[in-house]
């Protein structure tokens, strides 16, 4: 090989390996809605997967006129019913209420759930509002994440790159000898 289609071939993969994880980068989430006597809830995943492990969710809420519902008690309670054929266990997987926090004067509230699960699970959100509790329950689907394909590749390339530059420093270090 020369020197030329070698430097190419490093210059080639270096870049690859670096824009490979850039390129690739996560959405910016998803969004699902309901109606609960007038008051709209939003519940957004940080994901467009919700996936086994800690997973940050964020509720918004908003009053019959559109404005952001403030101040209030948000809870959120994960079940997942004995009946989901992804359950292994075949009993009842459920999570204890997590209170959510408000993180700003616009109805937002974030909070960290653990789904212990694949499967089929109901998000039940309980919140106050002018001092009733109204609740409202989302459907999700929790997948197990395995492992991720990107960063393996990036070490195996990585890998390659180093057993190409060994060989080829062993060749020039023969030929010198010579």
């Amino acid at each position: 090989m020369s020197k030329k289609t070698i430097k190419n071939l490093i210059v080639t993969l270096f870049f690859t390996l670096i824009l490979s994880t850039t390129a690739l980068a996560d959405s910016n989430g998803t969004k699902i809605e309901k109606n609960v006597d007038g008051i709209k809830a939003d519940l957004i995943l940080s994901n467009d997967t919700v996936k086994t492990g800690d997973n940050n969710l964020t509720i918004k809420l908003y009053d019959e006129k559109g404005q952001p519902l403030q101040d209030a008690d948000v809870k959120v309670i994960a079940d997942m019913s004995g009946d989901s054929m992804d359950n292994m266990n075949m009993d009842n997987s459920k999570t204890e209420a997590v209170a959510f926090k408000s993180v700003n004067q616009k109805g937002e509230y974030t909070g960290t759930i653990n789904f212990s699960d694949k499967g089929n699970w109901t998000l039940k959100i309980s919140f106050t509002s002018k001092n009733q509790e109204k609740m409202a329950n989302f459907d999700v689907k929790v997948i197990n994440p395995g492992p991720n394909w990107f960063i393996i590749g990036g070490f195996l390339g990585a890998v390659v790159l180093i057993i190409i530059i060994a060989g080829i420093l062993k060749n020039k270090k023969k030929a010198s000898a010579v």
